[in-house]
């Protein structure tokens, strides 16, 4: 198997089963544990559009917290109910403002995804996460009912393990918003709590 040289020499870039420092490179694709693999985080339609680069660097703390993030939380929910889907990882600055993305999103540090596992529902999926107590997540939302936000702290940021459902209010004078609950339930639970 090839490698990169030049990855940071700490817990958060050293391969499962491979040298401290080096990224693991399985054909073509770098990997991060196991099942995933670097370009599932940094693929973006918007970005490809715009001519935006959301590359990362397999030498720097985005990589680091990236892997950090499918070793400890993404690889035991992959091992326990099978094929992961990301849907949103990494974001440039520029790509998550574009997006609408908060200021302070996770995803901008490495430190998020947005998933499906397509035998389950996200609800299923998030409640999965919080029943787990040695999964180290920091947020956890369940949103709109269609996919899981599950994030790690960033470096030196204490874990919070929030939890949270997020649906749409429509009808404000700005349009739709979103409104987050605190816990995870359905999304017709988190709308009946907030009439």
């Amino acid at each position: 198997m090839n490698v990169l040289p030049g990855a940071k020499r700490d817990a958060r870039s050293a391969p499962e089963g491979g040298a401290p420092g080096m990224a693991r490179i399985n054909a073509g694709r770098i990997q991060l544990s196991e099942n995933f693999f670097l370009d599932e985080f940094t693929r973006s339609e918007t970005a490809a559009r715009l001519g935006l680069d959301n590359s990362v660097q397999p030498d720097g703390e985005v990589f680091a917290n990236l892997r950090l993030l499918c070793v400890e939380v993404l690889q035991p929910l992959r091992d326990a109910l099978g094929p992961v889907l990301v849907t949103s990882g990494y974001r440039s600055p520029t790509l998550n403002r574009l997006i609408g993305g908060s200021l302070a999103s996770q995803h901008c540090l490495g430190c998020a995804a947005d998933i499906v596992v397509p035998r389950f529902s996200p609800l299923y999926v998030a409640h999965w996460f919080d029943e787990n107590v040695l999964i180290a997540y920091d947020q956890l939302i369940h949103e709109f009912g269609e996919w899981v936000h599950v994030s790690i702290a960033a470096p030196n940021s204490k874990v919070r393990r929030q939890s949270l459902t997020a649906f749409k209010k429509p009808n404000t004078p700005f349009g739709a918003k979103t409104v987050y609950k605190p816990g995870l339930m359905s999304i017709e639970e988190a709308k009946g709590e907030e009439a």
